[in-house]
């Protein structure tokens, strides 16, 4: 396999220059900030051969390509990260590559994010707070009946499922997580190699203002928060700045595939819609995986990816795809002011100042989108544990069923903007349908 260390470095460096050099705006709405609708690696493409071809067939040197990365699956030998080694654009190789017949697609290596990235959203230290079912936010802001976690759990702490955390990395060694770690399939995507550990964060004061360390290891406290049983698959596929790719991500999702994941968690998304990234998701869930990611941060109605089902315009969710899209609410159970709404959202979670581990060997709080989607994947590992095999269009429908209205009052853009409503635990285990919420809310 080849390397992956010093493409991602040049992939990391070329994600700050493209989100300063390649920003294309979408007008903003009620107030949301312009998204960056086009962010990709220069000098890449990303080519899904056709059935039965072989990379060896395509003359790469006559396109001016050179393969650069192949999955690190090798049943996966269909995709392959190509660069470009005349100079010249990535647009002109996608025309030029999609003329073969060997080709069966082709796209950019774009660029995701944690949603909390770019210094969006900062943690905070928890002191000596410990996050418990009652207590996973900042003063107990989330009543222990927010998600009804306590009654939850005893009819199931998700044990014998697999979550696939798809993050920043983590701290292995965290007292609270290194059980769920324990003898788990792990990768670091970023380096290349076996050891998906977070960085340490800077000792620069500015720099670590730019960085997210510790967003993977606060994400997988949330599923052991939820599902404190279930085993935690560490997959490192962004950079101490939040930064990843969708070769990376899609290479990801079909590892923990591979590796016997149950859900698979993705904090994180990109505005641009990629068919590999949606192909390898729509493999796993067609291997029964369970796909939970984030709705991201924006205030926008604009769909983020893998979330949102696409390609455009397809914005609408799947209430029994297996691919759940989470947004987040505050304690009051009305949006959150950063979190992304629309039709292609299918469920909301506590998302605001939640309390989770952190490196090193601590605890803190952060808001975001990133900190709903695990509560959910926590879910549904519980629905596993508890009364699975289930195929994952019936636990996404269990997830659903159980929710709740979600405070819509003086907020009436969001009806029907919300999914199902506010996630409810113990409800989708004990099968207890919630209220459908057909009529505005609140008035």
């Amino acid at each position: 396999m080849i390397t992956k260390a010093s493409s991602q470095a040049f992939a990391t460096l070329a994600a700050l220059l493209v989100a300063l050099c390649l920003l294309v705006s979408w007008g903003a709405f009620h107030g949301a900030r312009a998204l960056e609708t086009t962010r990709f690696v220069p000098g890449q493409i990303v080519v899904g051969l056709a059935p039965g071809a072989n990379i060896k067939e395509l003359n790469l040197r006559g396109y001016g390509l050179t393969v650069q990365e192949s999955f690190l699956d090798q049943a996966n030998t269909d995709v392959y990260l190509l660069k470009i080694t005349d100079g010249m654009s990535v647009t002109s190789k996608l025309t030029a590559v999609l003329g073969s017949p060997l080709i069966a697609y082709a796209e950019r290596n774009y660029i995701a994010d944690a949603p909390e990235a770019a210094g969006r959203h900062r943690a905070f230290p928890a002191e000596d707070a410990t996050p418990t079912t009652g207590n996973y936010s900042r003063n107990g802001a989330y009543a222990d009946t927010a998600l009804n976690l306590t009654a939850a759990q005893q009819i199931s702490k998700g044990a014998g499922t697999r979550v696939a955390v798809l993050d920043t990395g983590a701290q292995l060694t965290h007292p609270a997580l290194k059980a769920n770690f324990a003898g788990v399939p792990r990768y670091d995507f970023v380096d290349g190699d076996t050891d998906p550990s977070e960085p340490t964060l800077s000792k620069n004061k500015e720099r670590r203002a730019q960085e997210v360390v510790g967003h993977g290891t606060h994400v997988a406290g949330i599923v052991d928060l939820v599902a404190p049983r279930a085993e935690i698959m560490p997959l490192r596929v962004l950079d101490r700045a939040g930064y990843g790719t969708t070769f990376h991500i899609a290479e990801a999702v079909a590892y923990a595939e591979a590796n016997g994941a149950d859900v698979i968690n993705l904090s994180l998304g990109t505005p641009s819609w990629s068919r590999l990234l949606r192909d390898k998701v729509d493999a796993a869930i067609g291997s029964g995986v369970v796909v939970v990611a984030a709705a991201g941060n924006h205030g926008s109605l604009q769909p983020q990816y893998p979330a949102s089902n696409g390609p455009p315009p397809l914005s609408v969710a799947g209430e029994t795809d297996g691919l759940l899209a989470v947004t987040s609410v505050d304690a009051a159970e009305r949006k959150s002011d950063f979190a992304n709404w629309g039709k292609w959202v299918d469920i909301v979670a506590p998302g605001e100042e939640i309390l989770s581990t952190y490196p090193v060997s601590r605890y803190a709080y952060w808001s975001g989108t990133s900190m709903a989607s695990p509560f959910v994947a926590g879910e549904a590992a519980l629905i596993q544990s508890a009364d699975g095999p289930l195929a994952p269009g019936g636990v996404e429908d269990r997830i659903r069923s159980g929710a709740r209205c979600v405070n819509q009052k003086n907020e009436l853009q969001y009806t029907g903007m919300l999914g199902s409503g506010h996630a409810d635990v113990d409800a989708s285990l004990r099968g207890i349908e919630g209220p459908h919420c057909t009529s505005l809310v609140g008035l």
